[in-house]
């Protein structure tokens, strides 16, 4: 995992251990949290005691999914006020029922090197060993657990984890077939994931640009395969199943290969963006 040393972590403010704070990611109740900021859109700030009185969660619960909407990009942060992603999928799939949705919100928040383990499992573990368990875990994060104190570090991680596992074998996300569990209790990568629809990976690799190679107009495409953070990796796609997904692009004039003499990548067209991009296939799947 010669990618994944963590090294941008030099204390415990550069990274987020405790990100889902011992709850699990509840699609259905983050869709009620949609569904109450798109009525009362016209507020500056949704606290965490507004959105549990219009929801029925305890403000801690409400909280809580309301800040893995933000890591999802349907949430300003702090404020609680809706996205543009947001807005878009309160819309079109309110219900989390598109896997085009899910592989976005998958992307969006694993993407991120603030939130420790969701990063770690899936842009360090899981794709250099396939399978993993909560002691493998403790034991390639061991270079960072002076950062907190022993309790913490023992019972915050292991909360984590679980919400990490949960997420993708008992809620929304298991509908991804990314992760299950073997009978000897390890979690293991899929050899089937769920097709990642076009439209949706266009836009999971204009938001890979966008916070990895800002500016970029376009993007190497064995890195786009297994570089750090890229879209074959956090969407457990192989290079030939990345490679295939930019063929369909290009022949559909999303974006252009350029794969002559030295030259191995994609360029996308000046006016694209992700959110674009992702409002394009809520339309294309509407109009089938």
């Amino acid at each position: 995992m010669a990618d994944c040393s963590h090294s941008y972590i030099r204390n415990r403010e550069d990274a987020d251990l405790e990100f889902t704070r011992g709850f699990y990611v509840h699609f259905d109740h983050i869709a009620r949290i949609l569904n109450m900021i798109a009525r009362e859109g016209d507020r500056s700030r949704f606290s965490a005691d507004v959105l549990a009185g219009a929801t029925g969660l305890s403000a801690d619960q409400a909280s809580t999914q309301a800040r893995i909407a933000t890591a999802m990009g349907l949430l300003a942060p702090r404020s609680y006020r809706s996205m543009a992603f947001g807005e878009l999928v309160a819309e079109r799939d309110i219900f989390f029922e598109d896997l085009g949705t899910l592989w976005m919100c998958h992307y969006a928040m694993s993407a991120s090197p603030r939130r420790l383990i969701w990063n770690h499992l899936t842009n360090c573990l899981l794709p250099a060993t396939g399978t993993t368990s909560l002691e493998q875990i403790r034991t390639t994060l061991i270079p960072l657990a002076s950062f907190w104190s022993a309790n913490t570090w023992r019972n915050k991680l292991r909360q984590e984890v679980n919400s990490f596992f949960n997420a993708y074998t008992e809620q929304s996300f298991r509908r991804l077939r990314y992760l299950y569990k073997t009978d000897n209790g390890t979690y293991t990568l899929t050899h089937s994931p769920a097709p990642v629809p076009l439209g949706a990976f266009l836009a999971i690799l204009l938001l890979y640009r966008d916070r990895f190679q800002p500016g970029a107009s376009g993007l190497e495409v064995p890195a786009m395969c297994t570089a750090d953070h890229s879209p074959g990796r956090l969407l457990h796609l192989g290079e030939a199943q990345v490679r295939a997904l930019l063929d369909k692009l290009h022949e559909a004039g999303q974006l252009t290969i350029e794969a002559r003499a030295n030259l191995d990548q994609v360029r996308f067209r000046p006016d694209q963006t992700w959110l674009g991009a992702m409002q394009s296939y809520y339309e294309s799947i509407k109009s089938d």
